[in-house]
């Protein structure tokens, strides 16, 4: 096992945040995880297994109130946490859940009780210009407190075609973090940030592959590439001579000094096919927060994300 990367430890707890957190759970079967739901929406949980962030008489709870809440939970969170070696954190950055509960839950997973943490996220699309700030600074806060963090970037399947549907996004997306779960105890898991993209659509491998390249590009910024994993669904009957030249081709379309490049073919009725690489440097979602910019050293931070708690101060009313 090299130094950057991660063994899976057993017993391992997969906990969803809102909605995106169940809509993954409902559809995993056959995986040895215990699963956690946690939302401050009940329809987004379960009944078993299930915490609800009760915001009270708050109609539409901003982040920062959602996270206040959540504070009375802490000591249950840690009970339900403490049990396992391994926690999978899978939540939307688009979702004021998700942007409000993931850093807590990851902070208290890492920073508390010392557990391994594997971070599944989803970003916003770029037009969503009142959550990018807030998805930006806690996808920084998850990161943190996180030994591997996939990203898939819903931005990235837009640029390539305008004609998607929100629906049509949240579709691919589901379809990646699932199939993303499904590889961990597979795969050689690298510490540190990866990007996570997927095909739009069933089509031949040289399409795909062209798409998936140009989705890693979108979102890249000024990181660079360090390893890539190239997963293709249903390609067993294609010729070895075949993927061997395809496989060369899309390493020779990797800039910089990349040349650890893996190339995996599973058994799948479906033609399809998703990228995970290894980066380092900034995303362009370090932008969405134009305080990234100055450098870390000279910033003065807190460890827990700031939260918007009910304070009641009765004052005398002084003549």
């Amino acid at each position: 096992m090299s130094e950057d990367c991660i063994e899976l430890r057993k017993p391992a707890l997969l906990i969803g945040i809102g909605k995106i957190g169940k809509n993954i759970i409902s559809k995993l079967n056959n995986v040895e995880h215990d699963f956690l739901l946690i939302s401050n929406h009940r329809d987004d949980l379960e009944v078993y297994n299930s915490l609800h962030v009760d915001c009270k008489s708050w109609i539409n709870p901003s982040s920062y109130k959602i996270r206040s809440f959540l504070e009375i939970h802490k000591e249950e969170i840690c009970s339900k946490l403490s049990g396992y070696e391994t926690i999978i954190l899978v939540t939307s950055l688009a979702e004021k859940s998700g942007i409000a509960i993931a850093p807590i839950v990851s902070h208290i997973a890492k920073s508390i009780l010392d557990k391994t943490v594997i971070s599944l996220v989803t970003m916003p699309f770029g037009h969503e210009k009142d959550r990018l700030f807030q998805a930006s600074i806690s996808l920084k806060r998850r990161s943190l407190n996180s030994d591997i963090n996939f990203v898939v970037d819903n931005d990235a399947y837009v640029e390539i075609n305008p004609n998607l549907t929100v629906k049509d996004c949240s579709e691919i997306s589901d379809e990646i973090v699932l199939n993303t779960i499904k590889l961990i105890p597979e795969i050689a898991l690298n510490l540190g940030t990866n990007l996570v993209s997927g095909t739009m659509k069933e089509n031949n491998i040289e399409a795909g592959i062209k798409d998936l390249i140009t989705q890693l590009y979108s979102s890249l910024g000024t990181s660079s590439i360090t390893k890539s994993i190239l997963y293709v669904n249903g390609a067993r009957n294609e010729p070895i001579g075949k993927l061997n030249e395809m496989l060369s081709n899309f390493q020779n379309s990797m800039e910089g000094d990349t040349n650890d490049v893996s190339f995996v073919v599973t058994d799948s009725s479906r033609n399809n096919m998703h990228l995970i690489a290894s980066i380092k440097g900034r995303t362009k979602f370090d932008s969405y927060d134009p305080l990234n910019i100055i450098p870390d050293d000279n910033v003065l931070d807190w460890d827990i994300p700031e939260s918007h708690p009910n304070i009641d101060l009765p004052l005398p009313l002084i003549d």
